[in-house]
């Protein structure tokens, strides 16, 4: 086996892999000194030694200060430290099931450690900077970013959008250029041709590569909180910044995660910054019928109205080019 054989970016990242993954692909070699991240394969400890200060073991994972573990029995194990080293331990799983796995809640902890606010989001590019679309897993983000991909916006982020603060204002960095869609969504906007290969294992969802993606942090500059409910019609309301904290905070992304490491602070303080600086609204839909291009058409309606400008026009460089390009994981050296 090569070791650390590909680079990737992800996050503002340079990450050397000893595994193929589902990020965008960097086209010249990156040596392992310069590498932000590393990934490699070897033994995962069993467990965290007893330590003071947090410390939380769950079913399958188990965290303190700089170090996460997770047993995902069937898949992998997985050994995150000091926002830099991830080891890798296959157990049973195919090479695209490690690799999307590592790409969830073990990606989440290594920038958890880095200082990195993680929000349940996926995120667009506007004129104006970056809108978060946030909501729990099934409430229909990566649907929405992609009906709004398809209208022209580039995306930035999908599933997990790490928030930063430059300069005091919140900034959402880019993740990889590809969107996690279920069958049903592709079918309904005629894009099953563009998925490439399944999230995990039979699960009828799937990684898509998406034509529009910005490689450069963004400001943040609008959110929606969406939220399913009974009810006939969408409707879109501002909250006040109490709200917006609050909805900030619902949504971070592996919040015991965080907790466990002691980086509840970082994500406090960019949930102040986007309640205080940032429209942050609730889009409420009806459970049944989706109605995803009516909520498309409100959310691009509001976001015209709050960021008056050409939705269309692709600011900077970053963005006015076609996505990266990104593989879904190959068959990996023999082990």
């Amino acid at each position: 086996m090569t070791d650390l054989a590909q680079s990737y970016d992800a996050y503002g990242l340079r990450v050397r892999s000893a595994v193929a993954l589902p990020f965008n692909r960097l086209p010249d070699a990156v040596d392992g000194a310069a590498a932000d991240v590393t990934v490699r394969f070897g033994t995962v400890p069993r467990e965290l030694p007893a330590t003071t200060g947090p410390f939380i073991r769950r079913a399958f994972w188990e965290a303190q200060r700089d170090a996460f573990l997770m047993h995902y029995e069937g898949v992998a194990r997985y050994f995150v430290t000091a926002g830099r080293d991830m080891l890798v331990e296959p157990w049973g799983g195919s090479d695209e099931d490690v690799a999307t796995v590592l790409a969830n809640t073990p990606l989440t902890a290594l920038l958890q450690q880095r200082g990195m606010a993680t929000l349940h989001a996926a995120t667009v590019q506007t004129a104006a900077g970056a809108a978060l679309l946030l909501g729990r897993s099934g409430d229909g983000k990566s649907s929405l970013a992609a009906a709004l991909v398809e209208r022209g916006y580039a995306l930035i982020a999908d599933d997990v959008t790490a928030v930063v603060l430059k300069g005091g204002s919140p900034t959402a960095l880019p993740g990889f250029a590809t969107l996690r869609l279920w069958k049903h969504t592709l079918d309904e906007m005629r894009m099953v041709h563009r998925a490439r290969t399944r999230v995990r294992g039979t699960l009828e969802k799937f990684l898509v590569p998406t034509p529009r993606y910005c490689s450069e942090p963004l400001p943040v500059s609008a959110a929606f909180v969406l939220t399913p409910r009974n009810g006939p019609d969408i409707r879109i309301e501002s909250l006040s910044p109490g709200e917006a904290f609050e909805m900030m905070a619902k949504h971070a992304h592996r919040p015991r995660v965080m907790d466990a490491m002691g980086q509840r602070q970082a994500h406090f303080h960019a949930a102040t910054a986007i309640a205080r600086d940032v429209p942050v609204m609730r889009a409420t839909r009806p459970v049944h019928p989706f109605l995803l291009e009516e909520l498309a058409d409100r959310v691009e309606a509001r976001m015209t109205v709050q960021l008056p400008a050409n939705r269309r026009k692709v600011r900077g460089k970053p963005c006015s080019a076609p996505a990266p390009e990104t593989r879904p994981p190959a068959a990996a050296p023999t082990r």
